[in-house]
């Protein structure tokens, strides 16, 4: 009887505080800066307008807004559910790029589709890892400039995403 009680305390207590949390600026304190300051989506950095977005990359294939948070998403690439890259706009500045091709120059090098050790070897080991709706995510901070870029992979790297530290 005693060990069904502890059993179920130890459930409980798993369920009440949940197992480790996977937010992204849960690894800010304890993850040291990485210069990203060289990083950019055909010229574009974060906080460029809309009118620089559309002037590099042309118009936008497919446009999304969404109203939680206040947001405007350019998607370009031929399938709107498929895209190669989204750019996240708020109050008409870049706020994030996720990029799931290899189709634009990002300063970064061809890493989509490449072994997760060529992250590590073009970023370094100031990184940190978590899971994300069950992908894995390996993630960089650059603490002066306020940038984050994490890294989707699966054996291999199957999207970036470059987004401002708020």
């Amino acid at each position: 009887m005693q060990n069904i009680f502890i059993l179920a305390l130890v459930s409980c207590t798993i369920l009440i505080c949940g197992c480790e949390s996977n937010e992204v600026m849960d690894y800010y304190e304890e993850t040291k800066s990485t210069d990203l300051s060289e990083i950019a989506i055909n010229t574009l950095t974060l906080n460029d307008t809309d009118t620089q977005v559309k002037e590099v990359l042309g118009e936008p294939d497919f446009t999304e807004t969404v109203e939680q948070p206040p947001s405007t998403y350019y998607l370009y690439g031929d399938d709107e559910q498929v895209y190669d890259l989204d750019v996240r706009l708020v109050d008409g500045k870049v706020k994030r790029f996720f990029l799931s091709k290899n189709n634009f120059s990002s300063g970064i090098g061809d890493l989509i589709g490449k072994p997760e050790q060529a992250v590590y070897k073009l970023f370094g080991d100031d990184y940190y890892e978590r899971t994300d709706t069950g992908t894995d995510v390996i993630g960089y901070f650059d603490k002066p400039n306020k940038i984050n870029m994490e890294f989707t992979v699966d054996e291999t790297v199957t999207g970036i995403i470059v987004s401002e530290i708020e």
